[in-house]
């Protein structure tokens, strides 16, 4: 296959994907081509970007995942036999979507986390929404269940043999199609439709508050560079929403159950930070310092500016007056304690 001039093209796009920050962000979104029974799907815990500079995409057998869903112990360990080892990279997982790849009848299934679809998906009754703009295309949403097997059964019993169009409930976007022109037309057209209407401008803070005389010297943080992200501390709205809860899996891993609050003025700032950077990671991988900046762990996960980034560009999408669904205290549990996303935060354990 890697002779093939339609997986190079497949890589290609897969490439284009991976680097544009509105669809996809760090290791997270995936990608399939389907030849015969071999489904080449992206490996787990690597990132799209690199899809046409480093082996990522991993050959596994149709027919045998489809037979395992049929079990009700189907497990990521079933996943991996499911593997076609002669023609396997080395060390490399499957992703834990390649479920939902495999039972979509189409040669080509692309999922993304585009951040445009996901501004909706998050907030409270946004099938309606999608219902109103969609309206004319062959889709279907899908409630949030958790990502790989269960989503899997889930697409089962819920899809048609002409729906191409998946939205997820706080996860983001499945477009499928037989060939890649009939993806990329499909995703310009999603996008399109759901591209925000919201025109909300930049909050850009003051330099020198950046360049705060704050001491953070061995708290285990340190201030985040990126001008876009340290927005999030200056504005309450967004303050409000993050602190609440968290409303993506991605957010999950790699930023934690929610952003922790502190004030620059408390007198035991520094203690606050310490106890928060010796919890276990994803917990406390960034901590909002009002009207000062954003604080980023020195041992974060490599992917945190990523996605702390996509989450400014989700508040910019959302109205501030919108309420949104968060992951509940079981989903959040599920995703924590789930191995094949400890596999993922090992892979990505590097400092940013």
């Amino acid at each position: 296959m890697g002779n093939s001039e339609e997986f190079n093209l497949f890589l290609k796009y897969s490439k284009e994907i991976g680097s544009d920050a509105t669809m996809v962000h760090a290791a997270g979104g995936n990608t399939s081509i389907k030849l015969d029974d071999t489904m080449w799907v992206k490996a787990s815990g690597k990132w799209l970007m690199n899809a046409q500079k480093e082996e990522l995409m991993v050959p596994v057998s149709i027919s045998k995942i489809k037979t395992y869903l049929e079990n009700n112990n189907f497990s990521e360990s079933d996943l991996q036999r499911s593997i076609v080892l002669p023609l396997s990279p080395k060390g490399l997982r499957p992703s834990v979507e390649a479920p939902i790849h495999a039972v979509l009848d189409f040669k080509f299934v692309f999922h993304t986390h585009d951040i445009n679809i996901n501004a909706l998906a998050v907030q409270i009754n946004s099938r309606q929404i999608f219902e109103k703009v969609l309206f004319g295309l062959n889709w279907k949403f899908v409630p949030y269940v958790k990502p790989g097997i269960e989503l899997s059964r889930q697409l089962l019993a819920i899809k048609s043999d002409t729906d191409n169009i998946f939205i997820l409930e706080n996860h983001g976007l499945v477009i499928c199609g037989h060939n890649l022109n009939e993806i990329k037309k499909l995703i310009e057209e999603v996008r399109l439709r759901l591209k925000t209407k919201i025109n909300k401008p930049l909050i850009i803070e003051p330099e020198y508050l950046i360049n705060s005389k704050i001491n953070l010297k061995n708290s285990g943080y340190s201030f985040c560079k990126d001008k876009l992200i340290n927005n999030l501390a200056f504005y309450q709205p967004w303050i409000q929403k993050l602190s609440k809860g968290v409303a993506l899996p991605d957010f999950l891993i790699f930023l934690g159950p929610n952003f922790v609050v502190l004030n620059h003025n408390d007198k035991d700032l520094f203690d606050k930070l310490k106890k928060l950077s010796d919890v276990s990671l994803p917990f406390n991988s960034c901590v909002i310092l009002i009207d000062k900046g954003i604080l980023i762990r020195n041992d974060a996960l490599k992917g945190t500016l990523e996605i702390a980034r996509s989450a400014y560009d989700l508040m910019c999408r959302i109205p501030d007056t919108a309420d949104l669904k968060y992951l509940n205290e079981k989903q959040t549990g599920e995703l924590i304690n789930w191995e094949a996303e400890h596999y993922r935060q090992q892979l990505n354990k590097s400092n940013i």
